[in-house]
Formats: C-alpha cells, sequence, structure tokens
C-alpha cells in the first residue's frame, strides 16, 4: 500500500522498502569502491537509510530536475544534486541519495550516488544530461566520484 503526503503539490508515495546501515558500515562500503566521504571524524547522521533497486525505481524518477533550473554558479550541478539528496530526504526518509563531487568528460561535476543493499550506482538529477533518468555504474559516461557529503 503507499501513502499519500499532503503538500503543495500533493504527492503520491509509493511504497517500498526501507532499510538501515550503520553510518561507518558504509563509509567502508564506500572505501571499498574508491570514494572518500567529506567529514568522517564529524558524523552527521548516524544511520543511513536505503532501499533495494525496486523500491529506488519508484523514486528516481521523481529526483530528476529540468535543466531549465540552470543558472551558473547560482543552481548548477552541485545543486542539482543537493536538491534531490534533500527532496529524497524529505519525502521518501532516505538519506542514501548522497551529493557527490568528481570528475566527468566535461570537467569537474557533481551528482549523486545511492546505496541499494548490493553495492552503489550514480545518479545524474539534471534532466538536461542525455544519460539523465537511468541509474549508472560508477566510471560510465566518465562519472569518477572522489568526495562525497554523508
Amino acid at each position: 500500500m503507499s501513502k499519500v503526503k499532503v503538500q503543495q503539490p500533493v504527492i503520491h508515495v509509493p511504497s517500498f522498502n526501507r532499510y538501515q546501515i550503520l553510518r561507518s558500515e558504509m563509509v567502508d562500503k564506500l572505501a571499498q569502491v574508491g570514494v572518500k566521504p567529506l567529514c568522517t571524524d564529524q558524523p552527521m547522521d548516524g544511520w543511513i537509510y536505503y532501499t533495494d533497486m525496486e523500491g529506488w525505481n519508484k523514486i528516481l524518477y521523481d529526483l530528476m530536475f529540468s535543466s531549465n533550473l540552470y543558472k551558473t554558479d547560482i543552481f548548477n550541478c552541485d545543486k542539482y544534486a543537493l536538491k534531490a539528496y534533500i527532496t529524497c530526504c524529505e519525502r521518501y526518509e532516505l538519506n542514501s541519495l548522497l551529493l557527490t563531487i568528481g570528475d566527468m568528460s566535461q570537467g569537474r561535476h557533481g551528482w549523486n550516488i545511492f546505496y541499494f543493499g548490493d553495492g552503489f550506482l550514480l545518479w545524474e538529477p539534471n534532466d538536461g544530461f542525455p544519460f539523465s533518468g537511468s541509474a549508472f555504474e560508477i566510471g560510465e559516461f566518465g562519472y569518477s566520484p572522489k568526495l562525497l557529503l554523508i
């Protein structure tokens, strides 16, 4: 069964499985794939809440935003990733769609990485990119994560 959260506009929140992992365990898993979290000595969240791929498939569509929001230095790539992260936390009560900074073919860039229980996938929240709208592997499309906020 799904639920409806009343806000403007009304958002339908699908049902999905929700899991949790200790932040320290998540940091270890990220290190195994070569991604360094920021603030490892000052944790902000003790638990990281995530869902499986079936759950992510139900909500990722809502975490992609129109490219017409773009404004140089005001609302650019890292702001898209931050908006996706905040929306995911607020609407879906998952804090595992993490803001990621790294390199891609066009230079330094911001996007999201998410955990699904068996590993990590990347998410491009700006629909102006040809590969946004579907999750992809680390390294695909030249995306090389360097740092993330957890």
